[in-house]
């Protein structure tokens, strides 16, 4: 069998290969393809713009998630803000190839779901069919995910169901989150309680004190992306929906060398299914052109040779998968950098890391990310497809040395870097690091040790 390009596999469905649970990559992928999920609408008497963005995310990152989803809602709403402004819901889920339906019938009752909003009277009887069925909410800068029914939906009567309508970051970052929860709750690895626990991020205070936050009124004016992919579509995803009140003030900048391929869908939220061989560059940029915003193009790597005036006011989000790249960050002088990485195997696929520069340390001198010393051992190869040495009886090669990932996770991570730009700003505090396994809920921060605050523009507020 000839091995599959790296171009084609869905790097989602990649990971019944990584973790063993499937001996083939054809029997992950059909395993894939064999799942479901539902997002339920509620009423749309309550939809508003943070509502919509949470909707669209859920839908968006479902449909890279699963191999089918249904969103159970009317089709008549029109989109305000986001990529897919101007289109009605009955359009928008068209596009991302997921299924309308006004009702649960027919649906398969395995299937995980999550509710956004209050659901019609009409879905309980079908709704409590389900096994897991997770409420996705917000509030301030707070997203939190809990289990709908079961003996765990009231496990905290001071849990408030309900969504406000004013921190858009905290929208997307719930239905990522529930996206995730409905994802663990499939994979059921052993021991993991993910879809049928309450979990929840507080984005203004990440480190977990009680404090709810300013309301989120004014963000960067001018932003700079390194890296399209992954985690550079999520940050573009996330800019995409903030309420600038006039988008063709705000700068961004984008910067990739590489073009899409049908790969980059399953973890890319601006990536169409088979999209064109076009620059992503070009693909980021139609989407926020479309919207108004003020996009400029780099396709060239940066590079040790790359600074930037010292008036430069971009806030720059890095989204790269090497270290040589990070460690020259300190370097192009820009006034605050936010790096985001993601873990790549089964077990941290769904670990992410922020660091914020400058920092106590330059970024060639992070202890993580130094140069593997000449005299120890050689590290092992970590390119795509090196690894071809397990075979089945039939000789089909196993695709173990791909990264994997999953679009859910980026979307959490460009909250958190959208977050850690603005929180200064609003009178929080900064993180140099912040490091979250979202199988575990682990998290560990790091104060900044720099105070930064960007030009900054006045959101329009509800």
């Amino acid at each position: 069998m000839n091995v599959p390009s790296r171009d084609i596999v869905h790097r989602t469905a990649l990971l019944g290969v990584h973790d063993g649970t499937h001996p083939t990559l054809e029997a992950a992928l059909d395993a894939h393809a064999a799942t479901g999920i539902v997002i339920v609408a509620g009423h749309q008497h309550d939809r508003h713009g943070a509502y919509q963005a949470a909707l669209c995310t859920a839908i968006a990152t479902a449909v890279r998630a699963f191999g089918h989803t249904k969103v159970v809602a009317d089709d008549s709403e029109v989109m305000a803000g986001g990529p897919h402004r101007g289109r009605t819901l009955a359009e928008v889920v068209a596009s991302e190839g997921a299924t309308l339906t006004t009702d649960l019938r027919d649906t398969p009752t395995h299937w995980p779901v999550v509710l956004l909003g209050t659901p019609a009277p009409t879905l309980s009887q079908s709704l409590s069919a389900h096994p897991i069925v997770l409420r996705a909410c917000w509030n301030r800068w707070t997203a939190s995910v809990h289990p709908a029914v079961g003996p765990a939906a009231n496990a905290d009567p001071a849990r408030a169901d309900t969504s406000d309508a004013g921190n858009v970051l905290a929208a997307l970052c719930a239905a990522a989150l529930g996206v995730h929860e409905a994802f663990g709750a499939v994979q059921a690895r052993p021991g993991s309680d993910v879809g049928h626990r309450s979990i929840s991020l507080n984005l203004w205070s990440p480190a977990g004190e009680e404090d709810e936050g300013p309301l989120l009124t004014h963000m960067p004016a001018s932003w700079w992306l390194i890296g399209l992919g992954h985690l550079g579509q999520a940050n573009a995803w996330a800019l995409s929906w903030l309420p600038y009140p006039d988008p063709s003030q705000v700068c961004v900048l984008l910067q990739e060398v590489d073009r899409a391929v049908n790969a980059n869908h399953s973890t890319g939220m601006l990536t169409p299914r088979r999209p064109a061989p076009v620059r992503k560059t070009r693909l980021v940029a139609a989407s926020l052109d479309t919207l108004g915003f003020d996009t400029r193009i780099i396709e060239q790597r940066l590079d040790h040779n790359t600074r930037i005036p010292p008036n430069d006011a971009h806030v720059a989000l890095l989204g790269v998968d090497n270290l040589a790249t990070r460690r020259m960050i300190s370097g192009v002088g820009w006034n605050l950098a936010i790096d985001a990485g993601l873990g790549a195997g089964p077990a941290d696929f769904n670990a992410i890391q922020l660091r914020r520069f400058p920092a106590a340390r330059l970024s060639d001198q992070v202890t993580a990310w130094a140069e593997p010393s000449v005299t120890s051992p050689a590290l092992p190869r970590n390119h795509a497809f090196d690894d071809l040495s397990r075979r089945d009886a039939c000789g089909a090669v196993q695709l173990a040395g791909t990264a994997v990932g999953a679009a859910f996770v980026g979307v959490i991570a460009a909250c958190l870097a959208l977050a850690e730009a603005t929180r200064q700003l609003l009178g929080g505090v900064g993180l140099d690091v912040l490091s979250l396994h979202l199988s575990s809920a682990d998290l560990d921060t790091a104060p900044a040790t720099r105070e930064s605050h960007p030009p900054a523009v006045r959101l329009t507020t509800s």
